[in-house]
């Protein structure tokens, strides 16, 4: 693993797409560089806290994977990888990843609206056990707000979900993939262990930082 995350803004990067073993339905986009031939794989997450009440660290959504139980640690904010359908070269890194957030959590958390959205310079870069050499990914850190309305109709879906398992079996899969909200409480939405908790933790340095 790099120490260092690569500066995936950079001018000149290659940008591609493609398919992992872990999911060869999906190309996963990514950028390269040109003569020093790392590679990283782009996707993003957020933190979202409500909008109009004192800002705390740790008051954010966090969905649960479905199937999980509810006490298992498999919460976690929205997040995901940007696919390479989404990789368009009119825009910048940074719009495509803010783009990408977006969509993440409209299909996670069922928020169609994102207040005051902003990347946190924070990133945390990993490394999959199927990467070859110099292959990255790199999880970028957002922030942004939700309003009373947004709140309610993320909380009235999940509920809607509960009501009818069968009619969220024949939704789309990538809508699929989250069936509870809550807010983040340390005892009862313990995070998935594989990269939340470094990942709440660089959003933690963000906070304080301040």
């Amino acid at each position: 693993m790099s120490a260092t995350p690569y500066n995936v803004f950079q001018p000149g990067l290659i940008r591609g797409a493609e398919r992992s073993s872990f999911d060869p339905e999906k190309r996963y986009a990514y950028v390269e560089h040109p003569t020093e031939g790392w590679r990283v794989f782009l996707r993003s997450c957020v933190f979202l806290h409500p909008q109009g009440e004192p800002l705390h660290p740790t008051n954010v959504l966090v969905v649960k994977r479905t199937g999980a139980r509810m006490s298992s640690p498999t919460w976690e904010p929205p997040k995901g990888q940007m696919e390479g359908k989404d990789m368009t070269e009119d825009l910048s890194v940074l719009e495509l990843l803010e783009n990408n957030v977006r969509r993440e959590t409209e299909e996670e958390a069922h928020i169609t609206e994102i207040r005051h959205l902003r990347h946190t310079h924070q990133v945390f870069q990993g490394q999959e056990k199927n990467y070859p050499p110099n292959t990255y990914f790199q999880y970028h850190i957002f922030q942004g707000f939700i309003t009373e309305e947004q709140v309610a109709q993320s909380f009235e879906t999940f509920d809607w979900i509960k009501e009818h398992p069968k009619a969220f079996k024949r939704w789309r899969r990538d809508r699929r993939e989250k069936d509870a909200v809550a807010w983040f409480d340390p005892r009862t939405t313990r995070l998935n262990p594989r990269w939340c908790p470094d990942i709440m933790a660089r959003y933690l340095q963000f906070i304080t930082s301040r």
